[in-house]
């Protein structure tokens, strides 16, 4: 009878002992917190992948650039055009909240696209801007690799000069100059080119681009290059452009 009684109490201190057998929630590690906020970070390949004032370092987005700099969240995003108006985004793309974004057509654009400037469709010298005697304002370079043909005439012998000037958000250019059968719209000779800024200072005197030939009476087609070493359609930076003069 005592023995029973001591075995009842045994169990009874066992069952107080143990309480509730289910398994107790175990904390996350240091690690599983690393990978989760590594997930969340944005991937590149360049620094055009990141957002601005961000930078590609070891395959993700971090802050880099100009102080003050940007919280981590920031780089976390994928980059956008900003804007002001409409007339700031590409085709199909409309401006909300100061970033161009997808008007809702199919297939849906690439807003990260600078709009084409006022001189397209200049692509190719058979559909050439025509130079009338005044300085051509407001060339843009839309996405690498762009190419804009401007015309020019002159009725005398002379020393042609064209000049790329006011360049604008580090645009690189290159300046080709060719005789051009204008009934025919045939392309001649290339005669002189440059690919050099006149000078190395940051001035506005040196960031331009001069070349010049020595011409008879004709036609005579200029080609401009984006040259910039940027994949092409995925600049979402402020759009390059400059301004032409011939003399």
């Amino acid at each position: 009878m005592n023995v029973f009684r001591c075995g009842i109490a045994v169990m009874a201190l066992l069952v107080v002992a143990c309480g509730n057998v289910e398994e107790a929630p175990q904390s996350t590690s240091e690690s599983e917190i690393l990978s989760e906020q590594e997930a969340e970070l944005r991937a590149c390949v360049g620094t055009l992948d990141c957002r601005t004032n961000c930078r590609c370092t070891d395959g993700v987005c971090v802050p880099g650039g100009f102080n003050p700099l940007p919280p981590q969240s920031h780089c976390d995003a994928a980059p956008v055009r900003a804007c002001t108006t409409g007339a700031d985004c590409t085709t199909g793309c409309n401006c909300t909240g100061n970033v161009c974004v997808s008007g809702g057509f199919s297939p849906p654009p690439n807003c990260l696209l600078a709009p084409p400037d006022s001189y397209e469709n200049d692509n190719s010298h058979t559909t050439a801007s025509s130079y009338l005697g005044n300085p051509q304002l407001g060339h843009t370079s839309h996405r690498a690799g762009d190419v804009d043909w401007v015309l020019g005439a002159t009725n005398i012998n002379q020393l042609m000069t064209v000049e790329a000037y006011n360049l604008r958000y580090d645009v690189s250019l290159r300046l080709d100059v060719y005789a051009y059968d204008y009934p025919t719209r045939t392309l001649g000779a290339l005669l002189t080119s440059t690919s050099t800024l006149v000078c190395s200072d940051l001035t506005p005197t040196c960031r331009t681009y001069r070349t010049a030939v020595n011409v008879t009476p004709g036609v005579y087609a200029v080609k401009v290059t984006d040259v910039r070493n940027i994949p092409a359609g995925s600049d979402w930076r402020p759009t390059a452009g400059y301004d032409l003069k011939m003399y």
